[in-house]
């Protein structure tokens, strides 16, 4: 965790490490250095594999950061003595955001593993515990599919690496499929996003509640409300760029789904008391709480303990279950700050307003359902200022920028 003073404090702009590898995206990491370089906010470094330079060369990078470009872990010779002596060190040993893009199926693999026989694969391993680590993969798609790759991709974001795309389309084999590489525009807003938010919740820990939760009739059946967790994701990923420590609760999604990071505790839970309970038990620890699982309303007043077959009908006998944010919320430290999540019929349904309040939350963001299984929705934000409630149509946004959205907000309450 970096604790230290703002670079601009320090005398020094941040550094952005981008690692090129051999694969035909190569030439929009040349767009993404261009566009980088274009800020004000930052220095940018080129390191590139010797396969990369099959698809674009280092000259182009060369011309476009108007410094060195190290291919090999011994660049420096008598005919570039302007190379670092130890690029894989001098160079990695100062970044404070490291792109590797494109993540070819090979690199991942080296870098997951802790290999270090070539530049990337070595830099990777030297780098600071505080650098924003981003890769963005591209590959074919039964590359993309396969096991072992799922497998490293999974390594390297528990190792905290922050993972953009790949995205569906058209492949440069001809085929169709997930394997794109993210755009230059994406992966841009990405590092400029990261360059603006470094250490903003720095100290701070969040807890996060997200996904669904199930209530079982019998071993076989449940009650549930639908979520993927992607929003809990989002938030849970944001939080760690900007520095915070997230408890994460979390009920049954897809292992996708999972954000994964070292300053992330996993907390899996099923049913809404379970959720209710882990939520109490690490509410003391957090500066902030946000509530987005979509937890079951209610539960069966009996769990039948074998299942049961098929019949001409049954009669539920449903409680409500306990409103786990409002339980916590009531139960939260002076000074903390608190943001729930509410489904409505129409963002403008004046109920939400009611939530806010009952929830005993500072602000609360309004969807529909609609966002359940989508990546983009539209939103609507209220919250407490000065005694009042005020409102914001944030119109549609993605998930990640939403979840950017509600941090800025929960940065500014606790600075």
């Amino acid at each position: 965790m970096n604790t230290s003073a703002p670079d601009q404090v320090k005398g020094r702009r941040p550094l952005v490490l981008c690692a090129v590898c051999g694969g035909i995206s190569a030439y929009k990491t040349a767009e993404v250095v261009s566009r980088l370089v274009q800020r004000d906010d930052s220095r940018v470094r080129v390191i590139m594999s010797r396969n990369a330079c099959k698809f674009v060369t280092p000259l182009t990078f060369r011309a476009l950061t108007g410094a060195p470009v190290s291919v090999s872990l011994f660049s420096r010779s008598a005919d570039a003595p302007d190379h670092p002596i130890f690029p894989h060190i001098d160079l990695a040993g100062e970044a404070d955001i490291f792109l590797l893009a494109p993540a070819t199926a090979d690199a991942i693999a080296r870098i997951a593993r802790g290999h270090a026989g070539d530049l990337v694969a070595a830099a990777a391993l030297a780098l600071p515990a505080d650098c924003i680590r981003v890769f963005c993969p591209a590959m074919n798609s039964a590359m993309w599919l396969s096991p072992p790759t799922q497998e490293n991709v999974r390594r390297l974001e528990n190792l905290g690496w922050l993972r953009l795309g790949p995205r569906a389309g058209r492949l440069a084999c001809g085929g169709q499929g997930m394997g794109r590489m993210a755009q230059p525009d994406e992966i841009t807003a990405c590092i400029a996003g990261c360059l603006k938010r470094r250490a903003s919740l720095s100290g701070s820990t969040i807890l996060i509640c997200s996904g669904p939760t199930r209530e079982y009739l019998d071993p076989v059946r449940f009650i549930s409300n639908a979520s993927s967790g992607l929003t809990g994701k989002s938030l849970a990923m944001e939080a760690v760029v900007r520095g915070a420590a997230v408890i994460f609760i979390t009920g049954p999604v897809c292992p996708d789904h999972l954000p994964r990071h070292p300053r992330i505790v996993h907390v899996q839970v099923t049913t809404a008391a379970e959720m209710l309970e882990a939520a109490l038990a690490h509410t003391p620890q957090a500066n902030a709480y946000i509530f987005t699982a979509a937890v079951a309303d209610f539960a069966p007043a009996q769990t039948l303990p074998q299942k049961q077959p098929r019949g001409p009908g049954i009669t539920l006998n449903l409680h409500p279950t306990e409103d786990v944010a409002a339980a916590v919320s009531a139960r939260r430290r002076p000074g903390t700050v608190a943001v729930g999540f509410a489904l409505q019929d129409s963002l403008e349904d004046p109920s939400a307003e009611e939530k806010l309040r009952a929830k005993h939350l500072d602000a609360i963001v309004v969807d529909t359902a609609a966002a359940m299984e989508a990546y983009s929705a539209r939103y609507r934000f209220i919250w407490h200022e000065e005694g009042a409630l005020r409102h914001a149509d944030w119109g549609t946004l993605d998930k990640p920028t939403c979840a950017r959205r509600v941090l800025d907000w929960i940065s500014e309450q606790i600075s």
